[in-house]
């Protein structure tokens, strides 16, 4: 079988997805075993069967206990959730918190940590196919499921979920996907169920504010949400992507109008900005990949291909695969494409993306689950302003698996970012990357006052000597039900140095020049010289 039939060749206005053999080849080891990452991952659709499992997989970077190695925690759908220590010697331990969120009696999806309460430590958000979970985190001796007081339980058939500061008032609200009645209900003609909004009160409760959304929008059968400050006008948006079936809601894009109008004021302009994707969405990350100073968007499908929504500058994306005909195509033996991630594995200052995926033959015969055939995922590198080349052969990424998730984290420590993949029922892959011959630099931002924690939603441009300027947002939800690493992590290629431009989420900015390379820098609002 060829790698992904993902990978044909494509050209258009400079801009390529292509089958090659470039000369720098990535080089990714599968260290599973090794590190002690064993949890698995089972699903099944049956309708004689109680539980039933379902289309999202979680794999959350976070350091819970704060030992400056960071953790991982992964869902388990019908086996346990499984919550993994980070050693510092390149192995995790099975945490001895991991039962109390092992969820047994609910298939468990996507997962997000956050520090929604600004104490300082990492929570975590377990999304179920089911009543949601909020665990707090007691200052790293142990969580305390706190959903019922928050008041974010939803109990519909929910995918994913990604955390925001929308209003900029310091708290870290939450949007929530939820996907379909199925299996209770017929896999293609069913009904859509309807994500959530909740805005952070501040005092550890939320409120529902979906009725903020035009309600037909939120019932697109969600699989991810996204904040992301698309018009760069200083707040985060929302963009969802969603499984048209039977629905023909497409993906939306909400701008954030601010305050004034009876609640708070979402303006859809998926139309006008062409992000209205009418397509079977599973996963999006957004990423500045053309390095020219705003977000950018990816998003999977099922069976016919990839999108790639260039940020126009003006308010507007242009699909690059589509109005060309050069989307990453499935061809005739289609694939389906799951979570996906914008990251720069090779530390060259270009963010490079990975997709997972799965193999297609024909869509619930019998309710049967045929699209989870194995297959490989792809991994292309971004080499600039020639496009995207499949790097993934010989890669260590092309084992054959059915793939749905995929998240970031420099794990080890060793200045690149490695990588964690799930499975359908099979488990996870810890991938470690060997490619470790450019420079870097790690930004922890921490938040106060005024300013989430976490700092989701700043903004940081970092320039190096030869000019080069990247963009990188700090965001918390990724691909698909899954969480990246929380530091921003810039590749400086052969830079030895490189200048800093923040833009906190209440507008304030700072500024630090030469900024020596392969180090990892904590910068914390109102606390660091400049920055506050």
């Amino acid at each position: 079988m060829t790698i992904l039939t993902v990978l044909l060749t494509a050209q258009v206005a400079g801009l390529s997805f292509a089958q090659g053999q470039p000369d720098h080849r990535p080089i990714f080891r599968d260290v599973s075993a090794t590190a002690g990452i064993t949890a698995t991952h089972r699903g099944v659709w049956d309708p004689e069967k109680s539980r039933q499992g379902y289309l999202a997989i979680g794999q959350a970077w976070g350091d819970f206990d704060r030992d400056g190695w960071i953790d991982l925690f992964v869902t388990g759908n019908l086996d346990p959730n499984a919550l993994y220590r980070n050693d510092g010697d390149g192995a995790f331990s099975v945490s001895e918190h991991s039962q109390l969120l092992s969820l047994p009696d609910v298939p468990s999806g996507g997962a997000v940590w956050a520090d929604y309460n600004n104490d300082g430590w990492l929570d975590l958000y377990i999304v179920n196919y089911g009543a949601n979970r909020l665990f707090r985190n007691e200052g790293g001796s142990g969580f305390q499921d706190v959903t019922l007081g928050a008041g974010v339980g939803d109990t519909g058939k929910g995918t994913s979920a990604a955390w925001g500061d929308y209003d900029s008032d310091g708290w870290l609200d939450l949007y929530v996907t939820n996907w379909s009645c199925f299996p209770e209900c017929d896999p293609v003609d069913f009904t859509a169920q309807q994500d959530r909004l909740y805005h952070n009160n501040g005092d550890g409760s939320f409120t529902d504010v979906t009725v903020s959304l035009d309600y037909a929008l939120t019932l697109g059968a969600g699989f991810a949400p996204a904040f992301l400050d698309y018009d760069g006008d200083g707040d985060s948006d929302i963009y969802v992507v969603n499984d048209k079936l039977q629905n023909e809601i497409g993906n939306v894009l909400w701008r954030n109008d601010g305050a004034g109008c009876g609640h708070w004021c979402w303006t859809n302009v998926s139309s006008e900005s062409g992000a209205d994707l009418l397509i079977n969405g599973m996963g999006v990350d957004a990423s500045d990949y053309d390095n020219d100073g705003d977000l950018d968007l990816y998003i999977t499908d099922m069976v016919y291909q990839m999108h790639l929504l260039m940020n126009d500058g003006a308010g507007g994306f242009r699909n690059r695969a589509r109005s060309s005909g050069s989307a990453i195509n499935m061809g005739p033996d289609a694939g389906v494409g799951w979570g996906a991630v914008f990251f720069d594995y090779d530390n060259d200052g270009w963010q490079d993306l990975y997709v997972a995926a799965t193999n297609y033959h024909q869509t619930f015969p019998e309710l049967e689950v045929s699209f989870m055939n194995p297959r490989a995922d792809a991994l292309f590198r971004n080499d600039r302003h020639r496009g995207f080349h499949n790097v993934s052969a010989a890669s260590g990424i092309d084992a054959e698996l059915p793939t749905l998730g995929v998240a970031y984290a420099d794990y080890d420590q060793d200045g690149d970012l490695d990588l964690v993949t799930g499975n359908w029922n099979s488990g996870y892959r810890l991938l470690q990357n060997q490619n470790g011959d450019k420079r870097w630099l790690s930004l922890d931002l921490r938040g106060g006052g005024d300013v989430n924690r976490d700092a989701a939603g700043t903004v940081v441009q970092l320039t190096t000597p030869d000019g080069m300027t990247q963009l990188q947002t700090v965001s918390i939800g990724a691909g698909l039900g899954g969480n990246n690493q929380l530091p921003l992590h810039f590749g400086l290629g052969d830079a030895t140095a490189a200048d800093l431009r923040i833009v906190w989420t209440n507008g304030a900015e700072c500024s630090l020049d030469a900024i020596p390379a392969n180090q990892r820098l904590r910068l914390v609002y109102g606390v660091t010289a400049g920055c506050g």
